[in-house]
Order: C-alpha cells, then sequence, then structure tokens
C-alpha cells in the first residue's frame, strides 16, 4: 500500500467533505440532506480508489481504513470545535463506513490473455 496516496487521499476526502457540508449547512439538519451527504462521502471515496489503484482486498481495506482514521482525526480536531456532539450522527458513521468500503469495489482486475 503506498502510504503517501492513502494519507493524502484521506485528507483530500476530509476538505471535499468538509467544503462540501459546510456549503450547504444550513441545510444538514434536514435528514436527506444527511442521506446525500454520506452517499457524497461514498462517491468520492470510490472515485479516489480509482487513483489509488488497491491490487487486492487487504489493500483496499487498508487504503478505507486510513481515510476513515484521517477523517477522524481531522473531524476531532476541527469539527468538535464547532459542534461537540458530532460524532453522535449515524449519519457521518453511515460516510465513514462508505469510504471504508468504497475501495473494495475499485480493486484492480487481473487481465487475462484470451485462450486460443
Amino acid at each position: 500500500m503506498n502510504w503517501k496516496k492513502a494519507i493524502g487521499f484521506g485528507i483530500l476526502l476530509w476538505l471535499i467533505m468538509f467544503a462540501f457540508v459546510s456549503a450547504f449547512l444550513s441545510f444538514y439538519d434536514l435528514l436527506w440532506m444527511k442521506i446525500i451527504t454520506a452517499i457524497v462521502a461514498g462517491v468520492i471515496s470510490f472515485v479516489l480508489a480509482h487513483y489509488a489503484k488497491p491490487a487486492n482486498a487487504g489493500q483496499a481495506l487498508g487504503y478505507g481504513l486510513s481515510w476513515v482514521v484521517v477523517g477522524v482525526i481531522f473531524d476531532f480536531l476541527v469539527t468538535m470545535r464547532f459542534n461537540a456532539v458530532f460524532y453522535t450522527d449515524m449519519f457521518l458513521w453511515l460516510g465513514y463506513f462508505l469510504a471504508f468500503l468504497a475501495p473494495l469495489l475499485r480493486i484492480k482486475k487481473p487481465t487475462v490473455p484470451p485462450t486460443a
């Protein structure tokens, strides 16, 4: 696993999600916005996993776990200052879960040459 990609993409994912939630903060109390935010986290993780190119499930889960750890650390350091009950939101954890699993969908499949 490439640790630069793992940590770098984790920071990028957190920055994108922080900007997304900040842009729609006035709507964030609505259920549909929380669901959309969790889905966006999964989709962005899926796109980033394309660039990470995990070769197997172990690498994919490593990328996903590192992105979640980076997100939790940054949310603890930054977001908790603005919202003390931030970690009680189940849709936050749904977004983390989707970010964790998304790299599994981007495992590079080996190319098998056609048989004659």
